[in-house]
């Protein structure tokens, strides 16, 4: 049953703000907004207009697309959560994801010059890889091209020339020494393979081939897709815009971009300068902006304007909706001579604070612009005096960071399905979660009264998962830690268990998980490391997947890594010179990393300097502009 456009409401939220109800019923659109205004929130309420109002009709799409995979994951549950009912129509995924599949549904319809001949890999090159091509071309190239292809940059080769080059139907006679390198690229690492290597780059580039000259595949698209959101557009590459230039660009398709021009921290991966403004002129796109804040307290978002404007005149004041609790200021910076009492100190405050307020230490954050590692063990031994763990989300596990691991889609469904097998009820968020992802591969029946095939399928597994616990004792090592052997044993067969279930070996079900099949055996073998590294040390299996997630530890990670994410209390390590030695050079960029580190608090932060990592003086404008935001220092130690 449709709903009148104007009796619409929004869903799991009280109301929008003025702006975001604009842009939700607007056409083309460019929505921008700064941290904590709820950026993939109005995706979501804008994806429930149109499907529920039927503005969006059967059976046309509608078409999300997000810069990471955790992100395109996130966007899909807040739809799934609220319109199970029209979840069908609603297709959340990657740039990459979205090329690659059209590169391999629709491979044969490529020009003959660029026809595959067998199935490719995916697989990417190195920066010393690319300048040994480089140097190799240069050295065989006529006297005139040589100084120009000597000239090229092997770490930005890929993203700056390869990326914006729209591939030719057919192959001609070069112009330009850049044009000259990318088709001899072509050349060797496609042209002249049976079973070619292509990177996600090249795969844009083919799927732009693809559209460009097929026509009707493009009509295909474009009747499928009537409506296509873009997330986190401030990051987008020029070889993804063009793509979506090429497939959408002057057509009926009504495309909504959203992000933050503040937070471009991805421009050593080659992201526009300013995708919005090409977007709003290419596309005819009208502006809109939010501006309340559902993050921070106004004495955050305050602070937070003050380094907005240093990244955009322009940037208007966010409005807070969030009541501030504290008594005492929200900021401040702390300077220490030592690492030692830096750690101690920031230790014993966050225990102390989490003994009066009862927040959890998930709550708390220590975020630092790089070099975590070298942080984490004075931190860790610090925290572990306090009985607090440490949880360093950049530390690798096999050849995944665990943040990433922690945040994969497989992987959120074998430790829930460890949680949920390992209780006896109780667990609500665990089976909502874990069926939301299991409904991707687990067709619906029509016409279920209760339940579906999903549930049915969960509660069937979990009666054979928990007679496996049942008959596999971890309470031995209460007495005497099991043997690696003993670990392993358990490690690869509950593994085998759970990934039997999920059935990865069909391919369909790969491609809900991945983009990379062999992506999912690095992914694997991450799982298992760390499982068995929590088995080693658990007391029961009820324990495995809290232990899995440290859900009771306090994370440190970089600002990077931190992007999308919020906290109650976040502690800025490392206001100084050894974390910021690249500021001066890079001001722009740097001052947006502090702007995306700044903004992740909620209700109090806390900057840190250390006598022995380096002074203020390099990142001395900083420290100047908290000094005007009334940011008070405070020397400790």
């Amino acid at each position: 049953m449709r709903t009148d456009p104007a009796e619409w409401r929004p869903r799991d939220i009280d109301d929008l703000e003025p702006a975001a109800w604009d842009a939700l019923r607007a056409n083309t659109s460019s929505v921008t907004a700064g941290p904590g205004a709820g950026k993939s929130e109005f995706l979501a309420q804008r994806a429930s207009y149109l499907l529920e109002t039927g503005i969006c009709r059967p059976p046309q799409q509608i078409l999300a697309i997000s810069f990471k995979r955790d992100a395109a994951a996130n966007l899909r549950r807040r739809v799934w959560g609220r319109i199970p009912e029209h979840a069908d129509r609603f297709t959340s995924m990657t740039f990459d994801a979205f090329t690659k599949s059209l590169v391999d549904r629709f491979k044969d319809l490529l020009p003959v010059t660029w026809a595959m001949k067998r199935p490719y890999r995916v697989g990417f090159s190195s920066v010393r890889e690319v300048r040994d091509f480089l140097d190799n071309l240069a050295a065989s190239a006529d006297p005139g091209l040589q100084s120009a292809l000597n000239a090229i940059k092997g770490g930005t080769f890929i993203s700056d020339m390869v990326g914006p080059t729209q591939l030719p139907s057919e192959l001609g006679a070069t112009t330009t020494p850049a044009e000259y390198a990318v088709l001899s690229w072509w050349a060797q690492k496609y042209l002249a393979h049976e079973v070619p290597t292509v990177d996600f780059v090249m795969l844009n580039r083919l799927a732009e081939l693809l559209i460009r000259t097929n026509p009707q595949l493009r009509r295909a698209l474009l009747a499928t897709y009537p409506y296509v959101f873009v997330d986190e557009f401030q990051d987008t590459t020029y070889t993804q815009y063009s793509f979506l230039h090429s497939v959408f660009g002057g057509s009926q398709t009504i495309v909504t971009v959203v992000g933050d021009r503040k937070q471009r921290i991805m421009g050593w991966a080659g992201a526009l300068d300013d995708a919005f403004s090409q977007f709003e002129h290419d596309f005819s796109a009208s502006p809109f902006e939010l501006n309340w804040n559902f993050r921070s307290t106004q004495q955050l978002v305050d602070l937070q304007h003050r380094f907005a404007e240093l990244l955009h005149p322009q940037a208007q004041r966010q409005i807070s909706q969030v009541p501030a609790t504290l008594g005492e200021s929200p900021t401040a910076i702390w300077s220490f001579s030592t690492t030692t009492l830096e750690a101690d100190t920031l230790a014993a405050w966050i225990a102390a604070d989490i003994e009066q307020s009862g927040r959890p230490a998930s709550k708390y954050a220590l975020i630092a612009r790089q070099k975590v590692a070298d942080l984490e063990p004075a931190l860790a031994s610090s925290l572990a005096k306090q009985q607090l763990k440490l949880r360093n989300d950049d530390a690798l596990i096999g050849k995944v960071r665990l943040q990433d691991l922690l945040k994969d889609e497989l992987i959120r469904l074998l430790v829930g399905l460890i949680r949920l097998g390992a209780s006896r009820g109780g667990q609500p968020g665990a089976w909502r979660d874990v069926v939301g992802i299991l409904a991707q591969f687990i067709p619906e029946e029509l016409n279920r009264e209760v339940g579906s095939r999903a549930d049915d399928s969960l509660a069937a597994f979990l009666v054979q998962l928990r007679s496996w616990f049942a008959a596999r004792f971890l309470d031995n090592h209460i007495v005497a830690s099991p043997t690696p052997e003993r670990v392993k044993e358990l490690t690869d067969d509950l593994t085998d268990l759970l990934t039997e279930f999920v059935q990865l070996d069909d391919l369909a079900h790969k491609r809900v998980f991945t983009d990379r099949p062999e992506d999912l055996d690095i992914t694997l073998d991450a799982f298992k490391l760390r499982l068995g590294a929590v088995i080693a040390d658990a007391d029961a299996w009820d324990q495995v997947a809290g232990a899995f997630i440290e859900e009771d530890a306090v994370p440190l990670l970089t600002i990077h890594r931190s992007k999308g994410l919020e906290y109650h209390t976040v502690f800025f390590v490392g206001l100084d010179g050894d974390q910021w030695w690249a500021h001066a050079r890079e001001t722009i960029d740097s001052t947006m990393a502090f702007f995306v580190g700044v903004s992740r608090a909620a209700e109090r932060l806390i900057f840190t300097q250390c006598d022995q990592r380096g002074s203020q003086s390099p990142i001395q404008d900083i420290y100047d502009e908290l000094a005007r935001g009334g940011v008070p220092l405070v020397r400790i130690g």
